[in-house]
Formats: C-alpha cells, structure tokens, sequence
C-alpha cells in the first residue's frame, strides 16, 4: 500500500509540473527583431520593460490617458492606475522608466521621454542635455584690465548606451564599449586592437557584432 501511495504521489508531482512547464512555454520568449512589438503601455520599472509587462494606458486614473497624455505626465509629480488585481495605485512620477506606444519603447532620461531605436543586448539611444559654455573676454593691452568669463548654455545630444543584462545606463563611448563587450573574449580583443580613431569610427558596427552573437529576447 505504501508503495502505491508513494508512486501516486510521483506521478501526480510530474503531472503538476508538467503542467506548470506548459503554462511556461505558453509566456515564451521571443528572439528580438526590427518585427517585434512592444505592449503599449508605462513601464514603472526597467524590469517591467525586460518582461514585456507594461500597465496599459487604459488603468491610468492620473493622469487619464487622452491625446495630450504624454505631456501631461511629465508635469506631475506622482500617477496613479489601477493594476490587473483593480488595486488603485500611486507611484512618484519619477520612478517612471518608460512607455511604449504603436509598438516602440520609450525611455524617460533627462526629465523628458526618449526613442530607444536601437535595441539589442547593448541597446542606444540618443536625448539631449543643455550644455553650458565659458569663453573669456576679449584680452586688452592694459595692465588695469580684468579677465571677465561669460557663459552660454545650448542643447546638444548626447548619445548613450543601455547594458540590458543590468538595465544601467552608459555614457556612449569607445572605452565603455570595451566594458559592455569583455565577456566576450574574441571580440573584445579584436576591438582592443584597433587604433583609437578606428575604435571610434567603429562603435555601432561592433555593438551590432556583439548583439548578433548574443541576441536579447523579450516576452510575447
């Protein structure tokens, strides 16, 4: 009797888990490309992102989801919506991460929203910072004279990388690039190689040969 009961037990613990396995295959993931479609929706976390798992704009109490949504959530200071279990929540408006709308993430970066159009292992975007600028006053011939410095401030962009093994955001660049890629021993040296201008010039061609070799994959 002991016997039966104890192979009773296996096999409705493999049943179960088999089961559970299937509902796993069911939210499988999918390897990335320029075809995949992001949910629409707020991501309140670069993990919401990884996972594919936006609120959708339909929760949003505050601010309500309209034509002028995306520019009335920059100006508040908190938002809340309701989550799948109809629990009202409120989260401070910067713990925003992002949003995706017609299919294409956005980052919030910089207190403004930014298009991440390349996604890959070693994602990049670009935003633009305001920048300010000194100059010296123009030198007169006289021992009396006091150097003046006037500044003036523009808006540049500023490229950056995205690590999406960590969700850290990078300044763009060739050292840092060498960061994101060293686990990978063959390009790393073949990088590390080349000349400082050529290292430059090459960014994106060797983020793209990264990524082919170690794709990135997203939830249905």
């Amino acid at each position: 009797m002991l016997n039966n009961r104890f192979i009773l037990i296996l096999l409705l613990t493999f049943t179960i888990f088999g089961y559970a396995t299937a509902q796993e295959t069911e939210k499988e993931t999918v390897r990335y490309d320029y075809s995949f479609e992001f949910k629409n929706g707020v991501y309140t976390s670069f993990y919401s992102f990884r996972n594919n798992s936006p609120i959708p704009f339909s929760r949003f109490v505050s601010p309500a989801y309209d034509d002028d949504f995306f520019k009335k959530i920059l100006k508040v200071e908190t938002i809340s919506f309701y989550d799948e279990n109809g629990t009202l929540n409120e989260i401070p408006r910067k713990l925003i991460w992002g949003y995706a709308n017609n299919g294409k993430p956005n980052i919030y970066w910089n207190n403004k929203f930014n298009l991440i159009p390349y996604i890959g292992t070693i994602s990049h975007f670009v935003s633009t910072e305001l920048v300010t600028h000194y100059t010296s006053g123009t030198m007169m011939y006289d021992p009396m004279y006091i150097p003046s410095t006037q500044s003036y401030t523009t808006e540049e962009l500023v490229h950056y990388f995205i690590d999406m093994n960590t969700g850290e955001i990078i300044s763009y660049g060739s050292k840092n690039l060498l960061e994101l890629i060293k686990d990978d021993t063959e390009l790393y040296n073949e990088y590390s190689k080349l000349g400082k201008r050529k290292r430059i010039k090459s960014i994106m061609e060797y983020v793209q040969k990264y990524n082919r070799k170690h794709p990135i994959y997203f939830n249905k």
